[in-house]
């Protein structure tokens, strides 16, 4: 890497920091004013708002790091082009794809950040954030839905009323059909937990329908043979936006395995793989847009075009991702054909100017 390169990453780089910075301030200023409307509500004080919205803070840095890659890039390599720095570097011998591959290893720098960030970081602060808001404000950690949560394994279909943080299942009701959808066996736990290896059972009442009669009988302790583990429990009781590329695949190939719709999940997937990427093509779109202007043009011109396209770019991303769930497109399309597009928009705008 020569000092041309590092010159232009860190000032790229930089840029897209110091813009993230002013966005989350921002962000962050409304998201502490709607978290106070809870303060007063159970053990929740203003305290607990602070640290609820400090711990959403990587969830809205990993959402606007696109839009703030765009902003920064356009207004670094803007100012380089008002102080006539790239002309200077043209005319040295530069050529503008040279410069491109110096930006594209910005992006790459940032790309790693990102993922690292939606993939270890987000998922450990999301949940932290959910659990202490439901200890405060409601005096529990329990996961608990009015439908319960529904769970299918093969033939077995499971219905938990409720998941403490420590990943114990309350009120477990096991429904076990044979294979022409008949009811074999129904068992009922007051309570489930991991050992290590599998699930074990306890206070069990277990129903055994036949034919001619049904059989009842009492177990305090029993094991419970399931595909669900830990790890897809944590899916289950997260958030979607909180859940990690990994969590993603394994609960989608765990749905698809038991014939279950995982369009959802197979989109957020995709989202999470494509999000990377969005990084390069902002970046990649801001060098054209920065050559194309002139020298003179102000810092407040370049700020509007840059806002004006990542509002578009989120609304399209945002309206084609419901288009594919609605009309049953492929969510690898779905998550990625307006990142493809714009990196094929910017790749024949440079090429026009080459």
């Amino acid at each position: 890497m020569n000092l041309l390169d590092r010159y232009i990453i860190k000032t790229v780089i930089y840029s897209t920091l110091l813009f993230l910075l002013i966005i989350l301030s921002l962000y962050g200023f409304i998201a502490l004013a709607d978290i106070f409307k809870y303060v007063g509500r159970g053990a929740f004080e203003i305290s607990d708002a602070f640290y609820y919205t400090l711990l959403t803070m990587p969830k809205r840095m990993y959402q606007l790091f696109p839009f703030s890659v765009l902003l920064g890039a356009m207004m670094g390599l803007g100012t380089l082009n008002s102080n006539n720095e790239l002309i200077a570097i043209r005319t040295a011998g530069v050529s503008i794809i040279n410069i491109v591959f110096s930006v594209m290893k910005a992006a790459f720098i940032l790309a790693i950040f990102m993922f690292i960030m939606g993939e270890y970081i987000l998922p450990i602060t999301g949940k932290i954030a959910e659990n202490h808001w439901s200890l405060k404000v409601h005096g529990t950690t329990h996961s608990v839905s009015e439908d319960a949560i529904w769970i299918r394994d093969k033939n077995t279909f499971t219905k938990i009323h409720a998941i403490t943080s420590d990943k114990t299942l309350g009120n477990v009701t096991i429904f076990s059909f044979s294979d022409d959808k008949t009811l074999k066996v129904s068992t009922q736990a007051r309570q489930a937990y991991y050992d290590g290896k599998d699930w074990i059972l306890n206070d069990i009442q277990q129903t055994f329908i036949t034919e001619d009669k049904v059989i009842v009988n009492q177990i305090d302790k029993a094991r419970w043979p399931t595909l669900l583990d830990l790890e897809l429990v944590d899916v289950i009781i997260s958030k979607l936006e909180y859940l990690s590329a990994a969590g993603l695949y394994r609960y989608s190939s765990y749905l698809d395995a038991n014939n279950l719709d995982s369009t959802q999940y197979w989109l957020a997937f995709w989202g999470k793989i494509v999000q990377p990427f969005s990084i390069a093509a902002m970046l990649l779109l801001s060098v054209p847009f920065v050559f194309s202007s002139s020298r003179t043009s102000n810092a407040g011109s370049r700020l509007m075009i840059g806002v004006f396209i990542g509002v578009i770019f989120t609304i399209a991303n945002k309206i084609t991702a419901q288009f594919g769930l609605v009309y049953d497109l492929s969510p690898f399309f779905s998550a990625s054909f307006i990142t493809i597009s714009v990196f094929i928009i910017a790749s024949l705008l440079i090429r026009r100017m080459t």
